[in-house]
């Protein structure tokens, strides 16, 4: 079974384009608007990699991924942020344990890479290579 990535991000516009961006790598993409779905997407499917933005109506990008760390921990997790502050990066290190963290926009080729080596450092899943 293909590795599968939720898309967490409250710009509709930004969840459409990384989708079909990635449309030729080997995951199965779910998207969510915000944390609360994000949540309810984690607790109904299996996920292997959780990408979300960091600010967000309601819960923040941060609180999410550190919810994610407490009950989902073999989930891995990159947050995406227009906005970084060394704040910012070293809540998102100390209270969720991020993968890796991007600012906006972000290298499309450099989250791909991201996204594959998360999926190819978590045990128990098919591995992937990336598409050429």
């Amino acid at each position: 079974m293909p590795a599968t990535v939720l898309l967490v991000d409250d710009d509709p516009n930004v969840l459409r384009g990384v989708v079909r961006l990635f449309r030729h790598q080997p995951f199965v993409f779910y998207t969510a608007h915000n944390a609360e779905e994000a949540m309810e997407v984690l607790k109904s499917r299996a996920v292997d990699v959780l990408v979300t933005d960091d600010q967000m109506p309601g819960l923040c990008g941060i609180e999410l991924l550190a919810w994610t760390a407490k009950h989902f921990p073999e989930v891995r997790r990159i947050m995406l942020t227009g906005f970084p502050t060394t704040e910012r990066i070293i809540r998102a290190i100390n209270e969720s344990g991020v993968f890796r963290f991007f600012t906006k926009p972000c290298d499309p080729v450099a989250l791909a890479l991201a996204i594959h080596q998360a999926v190819e450092e978590k045990p128990g899943i098919q591995k992937t290579k990336p598409a050429q």
